[in-house]
């Protein structure tokens, strides 16, 4: 594999506007590859899963402590398991 180092003089304006196009680029392509993968995630946020349930936050609280849909935390933050939101949603 040949790989050869060109140096050349750019401004910092076109510098700055190739980095934006590469990243543009790069996000195209990650989202595109991506479409329709919502439904494989296997955690939600307390926001996804009271949305996705039909119930609010104080729900889902109370939930958690008498069982109905356990929680887990990672740091501060809480999120539910896939499979634990879709068993609730199909009982």
């Amino acid at each position: 594999m040949n790989s050869a180092i060109q140096l050349m003089q750019i401004d910092l304006d076109s510098f700055g506007q190739f980095i934006q196009k590469l990243v543009r680029e790069e996000l195209e392509k990650y989202n595109n590859g991506n479409q329709g993968q919502e439904n494989e995630k296997q955690f939600y946020t307390r926001e996804e899963t009271a949305k996705l349930l039909n119930v609010s936050l104080t729900t889902l609280f109370h939930w958690n402590n008498d069982g109905t849909l356990k929680n887990t935390k990672v740091g501060k933050r809480v999120y539910y398991s896939k499979n634990e939101v879709f068993a609730r949603l199909n009982p």
